[in-house]
């Protein structure tokens, strides 16, 4: 059985290059499951939902006194009827992808401390043997549930792939402030790379998010 991908998706956020990715190799998933998560800015919910037919798009359930993370992801499994399930960010870019898939068996993205979101490959059951807790308590997300699962994982090469990080922390970030310095910026030069490959990868784009994009590009160029 193939595996249900899943993805939590800040609503204030676009990510083209996934959305290609997905696109292009949604053959090999079962389901792709996104599900929204709540933060300030613009809500790009309803133009992904149209722009994205290849996955199931989900509000997340209201969280409470809940980690925003933990509620979407157990929303997400509670959706998947695959016996395997994949893990994965917006921000994780995939070289050869089919030496990456061809991986037999749990594999995942170790950082640290835990099997880190942006890609873990786990059967269900084994899911189902944990608390199903991703949120980041006691270090951060997924780190419980990492030390909670009861089978071998082994590291995905890392030749294979690459994990961006700052993607969605920086959209918010320059939306909120219109400057490349602003506190808490990661790697900036790097997200600019981001989006400019964004902006050629030949799907659809919300005006909202190109202009913003632009924006931050022309900033660059221009040393503002």
């Amino acid at each position: 059985m193939k595996p249900d991908a899943v993805a939590c998706w800040p609503r204030n956020c676009d990510y083209p290059l996934w959305r290609r990715f997905v696109r292009d190799e949604r053959e090999r998933f079962g389901e792709v499951i996104v599900v929204f998560t709540e933060h300030d800015g613009h809500d790009y919910r309803d133009f992904v939902r149209g722009a994205l037919p290849e996955a199931a798009c989900l509000d997340s359930p209201p969280r409470g006194e809940r980690d925003w993370r933990d509620v979407a992801v157990n929303a997400a499994l509670d959706r998947s009827a695959s016996d395997w399930v994949w893990f994965t960010e917006q921000d994780l870019l995939i070289g050869d992808r089919d030496a990456f898939f061809a991986l037999d068996g749990p594999r995942g993205f170790w950082d640290h401390y835990r099997w880190h979101p942006a890609s873990l490959l786990l059967p269900r059951d084994a899911v189902e043997a944990t608390s199903r807790y991703f949120g980041p308590v006691p270090l951060d997300h997924f780190a419980r549930f990492s030390a909670e699962l009861a089978i071998e994982v082994q590291p995905v090469p890392r030749e294979l792939f690459s994990h961006l990080q700052g993607v969605s922390q920086n959209h918010w970030l320059y939306e909120r402030y219109r400057s490349l310095d602003a506190p808490g910026i990661f790697a900036p030069q790097r997200w600019l790379d981001y989006l400019a490959a964004s902006l050629g990868a030949g799907v659809p784009l919300d005006g909202r998010w190109a202009r913003l994009a632009r924006e931050a590009l022309g900033r660059d160029a221009a040393g503002t």
